[in-house]
């Protein structure tokens, strides 16, 4: 499994951080579509390795911004994402997808980390 995540450091270089386990690099993402919202969403299975855990990113359909994150457990994903309400038809399908969302649809937000997890990682500059 690899994770790759791409900071803008400045206008002109970014920070790419590369995560490898067992030397395989794969990246792929699939939108799937709400049946009650014009919203998307992608699954991104859990991973001790980095450690993240099992999430969901919602995003715009037209543009696939993303709108806010959510962990299985219903705690937010992203610092950023806690407090949001989520709307409740999206709150009834995240918990059809086994999403423990609160009854108030409010994401909370916890801290996960396990520093025992051994993994590499690689962090190129890009000027």
């Amino acid at each position: 499994m690899a994770n790759i995540i791409l900071e803008d450091t400045s206008k002109d270089s970014y920070a790419v951080q590369i995560s490898f386990q067992n030397d395989l690099l794969l990246e792929y993402e699939q939108y799937k579509k709400f049946s009650k919202t014009n919203r998307m969403y992608t699954h991104h299975p859990e991973n001790i390795n980095i450690p993240v855990k099992a999430h969901y990113h919602i995003v715009g359909a037209k543009n696939k911004k993303e709108i806010y994150a959510v962990n299985g457990d219903g705690t937010s994903h992203h610092r950023a994402n806690k407090g949001i309400i989520v709307p409740p038809k999206e709150a009834d399908e995240l918990r059809k997808l086994g999403v423990q969302l609160g009854t108030n649809n409010i994401l909370e937000n916890i801290n996960f980390f396990d520093n025992s997890m051994d993994y590499e990682i690689l962090f190129l500059i890009i000027n």
